[in-house]
């Protein structure tokens, strides 16, 4: 039997289409009915329900009326994945140990599209009311994390990323949706190589970041710390935090690239 018919022979057509549900599921699309995960898998209705309820009944959907929705156990998948890549595993224990020293929750995050998806951070604090885990997103457009990633891109690059995956979210009467405004706020980010955030998120929040380079001095991820008014000011990120998110920064860069 040759090595192409074997591959065929072992490819589960089922769990392929399984996945390809999970992928339906974004920041944007939170919710899906038996027919819409027909038209969109290239299945019958019928099929599409089975594997809807097959994936409630192991835990990784809830069914509301006639949708689907995902639950907290999703993340486990993403999580493992994640937390065991070697670059980042080395830079989890930097972010706890930074996390204990300053008495405020760091985090190690990625670009995915217009958003973050977090690959470290301290998972016991928090400053959002729900609890971000390894594996969550979050917009970038009102991060400082997201504007760290996302001023690491071209000018039309940005242009490129929003038309394709905006229009960019409004979170709260502060948040920047208005591309030009935007891009003006990433040329600052690229002249001083760290970012701010404050009420874009959410009501009160602020955080500062900074970038994470490779060997070839591209920007891999963002190290970012974030507060809430009530403990911290914008100020003081600046002045106490900064320097210690540049140098932890500048560390985590050498040790995931083996430098």
């Amino acid at each position: 039997m040759s090595g192409a018919s074997e591959q065929r022979n072992d490819f589960s057509l089922t769990l392929a289409r399984g996945i390809r549900v999970l992928e339906i599921f974004s920041p944007e699309v939170t919710a899906v009915t038996t027919g819409e995960v027909a038209n969109i898998v290239g299945i019958s209705r019928a099929a599409a329900r089975r594997l809807l309820l097959t994936l409630t009944s192991l835990g990784y959907l809830q069914q509301t009326k006639s949708a689907f929705q995902l639950t907290d156990k999703i993340a486990a998948i993403g999580q493992g994945a994640l937390a065991r890549t070697d670059r980042w595993m080395r830079a989890t224990a930097d972010v706890i140990e930074l996390s204990n020293r300053m008495n405020e929750p760091f985090s190690v995050s990625v670009l995915e599209g217009v958003n973050i998806r977090f690959v470290a951070r301290d998972q016991k604090r928090r400053i959002h009311s729900a609890r971000l885990l390894v594996g969550d997103t979050l917009p970038a457009h009102c991060s400082a994390a997201g504007k760290v990633l996302l001023a690491s891109l071209g000018s039309d690059e940005v242009d490129r990323l929003i038309e394709a995956e905006g229009p960019l979210v409004q979170r709260t009467s502060k948040t920047m949706t208005e591309r030009q405004e935007l891009k003006e706020a990433l040329r600052q980010v690229r002249l001083q190589s760290w970012a701010t955030a404050e009420d874009e998120m959410a009501e009160g929040t602020i955080g500062i970041a900074a970038p994470i380079f490779d060997a070839n001095g591209k920007v891999i991820a963002a190290l970012a710390v974030g507060s809430h008014k009530m403990r911290r000011s914008v100020d003081e990120l600046k002045t106490d935090f900064l320097p210690v998110l540049l140098d932890a920064a500048d560390r985590i860069s050498a040790e995931v690239t083996g430098r």
